[in-house]
This record gives C-alpha cells, structure tokens and sequence, in this order.
C-alpha cells in the first residue's frame, strides 16, 4: 500500500523537472534578455565616449537572437582610434556589432545543439559573434566567438577565445598571437572585471614598429555614483620593442580607485626593466598617491576635459583657459601628492627620490592661484651615490654645477638633495630661497 504514495510522489517529480525543462524557457527568456543588454551595457553606462545600442530581440520559447551596436563617438578614445588609423578627427569610426543568441531557461537545453553548449542551472547560455562595420559600409569578420553563460542572479562570465591572426588596412598592419579575454559584469552593482592574456601583439605603421610579447590585462571597473568608474587593474608586458625607443621588458602597472571616507584616492605604480644603448640594463620603479580628492569636483573636472578635448583645433593656451573653472574647484577642495618612491636604476648605482605635497582646501569662491601657493607644503629628497654621481659628471661635466651651488651635497658616500617649501619660502639642503609670487 506504500508503493502508491511513492509512484505519485515520482509522477509529481517527473512533472516538476518537465515544467523546469520544457516551462522555465519561456518565463526566465525576458528576464535574461533583460540581464544580457545590463549586462553588456554595464562597462560603458559612465563613459560618455561610448555608446551602447540594443536592437530589438527576436525572442522565441527555447532561444533569443539580438544585435548590439558599440559606437566611440569622441574624447580621447576616439580621437587615439582615429590617430591609429590615420583618419581625419571627424571621421567616422568603425562601429563593433554583436550578435548574440542567448538559449534561455534553468536547463538551457537548446544550447547543446552547439559547441561549447552547457547544461549549467541559470537564466540562460549565450554565443556571441563579432564583427566591425567600416564606414563605407563594408564588413570586416573578426575571429572566434564568444561564449556567455547568465547565472540565476544575473551575473554575465564571457570567454571570448581568439586564435592567432593578422589584419591589415590604410597602411596599418596588425598580428597577435593566441589570446584569450574573460569578462564578468554584475547587473546589479555594474561591476565589470576583466582577465586578458595576449601572446603577442605586432603593430606596423607609418615605417615605425612595435612588438610585445606575453601580456596580461586584469582588472575590475565599479560605478562611482560621480559620473566616472572606480577599480583595480593590472598591466603585465614580457617585452616590448619599438624602432624609436629601447627594448623594455619585463613592465608591470598597477592602478586602482576607490572612495575613502567621503574622498577620492588613486593609487600607481609601475615598475620596468630597459636594455639602454650605451648604458646596460636599468630599473625604474615608480609609487604615486594622489589623495583627498573632492570626487563630486573631480568628475566636474574629467567630464570638462573630455568635452575640451573633443574640440582638436583649441591651442594648448584656450585648453587651459577653458578648464580652469574646473580646475580651480578640484584643488581648492584640497588634495595630497605622495610619490614614496621615484627609483632609477642603473649600472653604477640606484638613484633614489621622494616628494610629499599638501594643499589645504580652500573657499572656491575666494580661490586665487598665488595665495594657494601661500597654503602649500612640500619636501622632496634625492639620494645619488657616489659612483652614479660620477658617472653623471663624466657623462655631463654641466652636472657640477649643481654641486658647486649647494643643490648637491656630499652625505657619506653618496650626493644628497632635501628641498622643503611651505608659505612661499623654499629651502634647499637647509639654505633658504625665497620664490617671487605675483599678487592676487
């Protein structure tokens, strides 16, 4: 008698898995048509240079086919693309084009009909084709596919796979080598992060080339609240070569951004190995602060440089005039400059500096340029060793002048430089030089 209860609980189950499989596509298909174009979107929503277009979804039970269109429409992006291509600074630009097909449901079943199909619980499993159209109208096919799979809180993690290749085009010439990029965005937040890694990269232009090898590119990039994108990233080149420069390599950057206690921080370093002709092997290692920021002030500030910078036929001079409004609120909000470390590595000796800087803020509607000078603090230190310092005198007999004027002087067995400035008064290895400002 307890066998009936046990069939009917088995048809009850059989019946539940037939609505998730057969059921669940139609009613999670909106939601993660929803998901994917945020999800798309979510690198771009504070970047006024990019702009992101959804064509409109064909929408079936099992699958979705849809269109994005990724336009650059200027700043400074758009003006480098058009600088790389050797194109007027209002020519139109390439626009990428997506193409997605997006098998939808818990158990996404229709994604088996293809390669690399899964079975994994979720909103949906998605493939996506690339391809630039040019502004003639033409098509260029890029490589690979990427492949997309939505999770049940609308999370996106992208592969994209791209085979080695080349391209060629207005006397450009471009090969890389196996690559493969992996994204992930987070609807909800806007988090966006980001793992590259490139075997190699060759670029041919003008008579001038370039040629990196093993680089990696991760990161993560989150909506302020303040008009711009805050993160981490990191940068990781093997070796770079170029016909105009030395040969570099290993380079590593880091970069992040973050809010802290109501104000904005950014942090750098970098450090890269050189092979220099006629000098050997060098190091330079960088660490830079820039702290205390006003971040409402500061996306002020970006988004009127971008807008200046759109306008190519502006003089350097009418650039500045033009962002000093801006400016003059960013820094009379205050801020902080660290630079712990400036090294410079060579073969006789490790060249080592310091700076601090402190600018107090100040009422922006009574700012004036020569009286902030009056409310700043700062101290650099510079250490030369002795075998550095004479390799310099060798290479330049000028270098001794520094020395003869105090700016050098002799500490054990290296040369030492301790500026200190504060209200208008500057000191170098404790001797006092006054600095003329003009008056308000």
């Amino acid at each position: 008698m307890k066998i009936v209860p046990m069939k009917k609980g088995i048809v009850v189950l059989l019946v539940g898995l037939a609505i998730v499989v057969l059921i669940s596509p139609g009613l999670v298909g909106k939601l993660a048509e929803r998901n994917l174009d945020e999800s798309i979107r979510a690198g771009t929503v504070e970047n006024e240079d990019v702009v992101v277009t959804a064509s409109a979804f064909e929408r079936g039970w099992f699958t979705t086919e849809g269109q994005h269109r990724i336009e650059l429409k200027g700043g400074d992006l758009g003006a480098g693309v058009r600088e790389f291509l050797e194109l007027d600074p209002d020519a139109p630009l390439p626009v990428l084009v997506i193409d997605t097909r997006v098998d939808h449901g818990l158990i996404p079943l229709a994604s088996m009909g293809r390669e690399d199909g899964s079975l994994a619980p979720g909103l949906g499993d998605a493939v996506s084709t690339l391809h630039l159209e040019m502004p003639d109208g033409s098509t260029v096919e890029l490589p690979g596919a990427v492949n997309s799979s939505i999770g049940l809180t609308g999370n996106l993690v992208s592969d994209y796979a791209l085979p080695a290749g080349s391209f060629s085009g207005n006397g450009v010439n471009v090969a890389w080598g196996d690559a493969s990029i992996e994204v992930a965005a987070k609807a909800s937040t806007g988090r966006v992060s980001v793992d590259a890694d490139i075997a190699s990269l060759k670029l041919d232009s003008g008579g001038e080339s370039s040629r990196a090898t093993h680089l990696r590119l991760s990161g993560e990039q989150r909506p302020s609240g303040f008009g711009y994108a805050l993160g981490e990233g990191r940068l990781e080149i093997e070796t770079l070569d170029t016909t105009v420069s030395e040969s570099l390599g290993p380079l590593v950057m880091n970069g992040e951004g973050r809010i802290e206690d109501d104000r904005l921080r950014l942090d750098f370093d970098m450090d890269i190995a050189a092979e220099a002709p006629g000098i050997g092997d060098t190091r330079s290692l960088v660490e830079i602060t820039l702290s205390d920021l006003d971040p409402e002030a500061f996306g002020r500030f970006l988004r009127k440089y971008q807008a200046v910078a759109r306008q190519r036929s502006l003089s350097p001079e009418q650039m500045t005039a033009q962002l000093d409004p801006e400016a003059q609120a960013l820094v009379a909000g205050g801020l902080s400059l660290d630079i712990p470390r400036l090294d410079l590595t060579l073969p006789a000796g490790t060249l080592q500096s310091t700076l601090e800087l402190r600018i107090d803020a100040t009422d922006p509607d009574d700012f004036a340029w020569s009286r902030l000078m009056l409310g700043t603090e700062a101290s650099a230190d510079v250490r030369i060793p002795e075998p550095l310092m004479d390799f310099v005198l060798a290479a330049n007999p000028q270098a001794a002048a520094a020395i003869g004027m105090g700016f050098l002087k002799k500490d054990g067995d290296a040369y030492v430089s301790e500026i200190r400035y504060a209200k208008g008064i500057l000191a170098v290895n404790g001797a006092p030089m006054s600095i003329p400002l003009p008056m308000p």
